[in-house]
């Protein structure tokens, strides 16, 4: 790491905020050490926290946040917010600010930076009272905290908003049995917390796990997994059919598809991927078992891995999501047999995207698994299973 923590994690910053960059992609790159978990730590909470961010910093600078150069902007967001929610060392957090931003802009830029940095330290916050003040100490727009107060009352929904402020912990999926030591989590077979990489397991969010287990793929099925890339539930399926069945991964993104295809080569795993439109799928009706619709979604499920989500949402972003999941749900249902099921699962929590899509289909929340009823599906999350937020659903044609 040629910059300093301080100086990488504004640069990252930035590169989340202005080229759409996802930070879990960014940071995977890090490796390991103090260095790279302070980059980590001071990037994933300043993301977390940067509407609030903005508003202290607002009250410090003379001028529109606007106004202020980007590079030098991403500074003080991340001095910021160390100096004041981070709990950072004071010294540090100013200096290295200062020192990056005299090396990338000059001497006046220099003195900008301290001088700010120097008023957000002394200064104290006040936040709005009422529900734009919870948004905003939650780290959400006021539209979402409203949301899903009204999806599901105000207690569950500050509690699922405050554990997604938390880091995630490092998970995955033992591929076979003993394949590796870890936590095991409890109602979600195959699924361990680790604090490094395991031989035979795969990364994975244990309600990604959960979604694999739903479908009941066993040997003899043939399955689609209408949504694969990059291939993580794919795997599973194929994993449980032991050799005896067939698992097609289809998906409508090429280039993520092939990354599907990498990791398919690198495990020695034989595959079939078809490139294809998941509302127009290119196979016969009634010729699965099981398919599996992982939909796209808002993805508000997993703010914890990627904070940056909720900067990108718009109010009528679940409903534009949802109107796309139901045309591939109607799509997926006309491919299974009579008797066959689609399980439906995305990794969001809005009414809009879950329960609302599945409220008139033959659904039912699948068994076993831990979590709560949400309509007619099955509702995972940080604050009920230390997981993503996750709903999923069985629906038959």
């Amino acid at each position: 790491m040629k910059r300093s923590p301080r100086a990488e994690a504004a640069v990252i910053l930035g590169r989340v905020l202005r080229s759409g960059a996802y930070s879990n992609v960014l940071l995977a790159g890090l490796g390991t050490g103090p260095d790279a978990a302070l980059v980590r730590r001071l990037v994933y909470g300043t993301l977390r926290q940067l509407g609030r961010i903005d508003r202290i910093l607002a009250d410090a600078v003379d001028r529109s946040l606007s106004d202020v150069e980007p590079a030098v902007l991403d500074l003080l967001r991340v001095g910021a917010w160390e100096l004041r929610l981070g709990g950072g060392a004071p010294h540090a957090a100013v200096h290295e600010a200062v020192e990056a931003a005299r090396k990338a802009s000059g001497e006046r830029a220099a003195g900008f930076v301290n001088a700010v940095l120097r008023k957000v330290q002394i200064g104290k916050e006040e936040l709005p009272a009422g529900l734009p003040g919870k948004a905003i100490e939650l780290g959400v727009d006021p539209w979402v905290y409203r949301n899903l107060i009204d999806a599901w009352g105000q207690p569950e929904a500050e509690a699922f908003l405050a554990a997604s402020l938390q880091p995630a912990p490092r998970t995955a999926r033992s591929r076979s049995v003993g394949a590796g030591a870890g936590r095991p989590i409890p109602g979600i077979a195959g699924a361990v917390e680790t604090g490094a990489d395991l031989k035979g397991s795969e990364p994975m969010d244990p309600s990604s796990v959960a979604v694999g287990l739903a479908v009941g793929a066993r040997p003899g099925m043939v399955i689609l997994d209408l949504a694969a890339a990059p291939g993580g539930k794919t795997l599973h399926l194929h994993d449980q059919l032991e050799g005896r069945g067939l698992v097609i991964g289809a998906d409508r993104h090429a280039r993520r598809l092939a990354t599907a295809a990498r990791r398919f080569e690198r495990l020695g795993v034989d595959i079939p991927l078809v490139v294809a439109d998941g509302r127009h799928p290119p196979f016969a009706t009634a010729s699965f078992d099981r398919v599996l619709l992982d939909a796209p979604c808002t993805g508000l499920g997993t703010l914890r891995r990627r904070p940056e989500i909720r900067h990108r949402l718009q109010p009528d972003s679940p409903g534009r999501a949802g109107a796309l999941q139901r045309q591939l749900l109607s799509a997926a249902l006309r491919l299974v047999k009579p008797d066959g099921l689609v399980v439906y699962a995305v990794c969001t929590v809005f009414p809009e995207e879950t329960t609302e899509v599945v409220a008139n289909a033959r659904a039912e929340p699948p068994a076993g698994l831990p979590g709560r009823r949400a309509g007619n599906g099955w509702l995972l999350g940080p604050h009920l299973t230390g997981s993503d937020g996750m709903f999923i659903s069985l629906v038959r044609p």
